[in-house]
């Protein structure tokens, strides 16, 4: 048996965001944890931003975000190991 399959925590988690905006607007975003900052990306319309982890064995593992367009910053949990049982999980 796999290590994976007998501890779901060591089974990685896909997070992808896609910029649906529209009206060809931009979307800056900027994702991180407590222990890993993915650094600021420029997503066009329809591009997308990738990235993978391994949520921590305490399953309390939170990655939150900032998107900004139009000159507006809103703020997301894009994860949070408390609530979210997805292993691909699309924004």
């Amino acid at each position: 048996m796999l290590l994976s399959n007998a501890l779901p925590f060591y089974r990685p988690v896909h997070i992808k965001i896609t910029n649906k905006l529209g009206n060809g607007l931009d979307l800056t975003l900027h994702c991180k944890s407590k222990e890993d900052d993915r650094g600021e990306h420029l997503l066009h319309e329809e591009k997308s931003y990738s990235f993978s982890f391994i949520p921590n064995i305490f399953g309390s593992t939170l990655f939150y975000c900032s998107f900004k367009w139009s000159g507006q910053v809103h703020r997301f949990n894009i994860y949070d190991g408390t609530r979210d049982e997805c292993h691909r999980c699309n924004w």
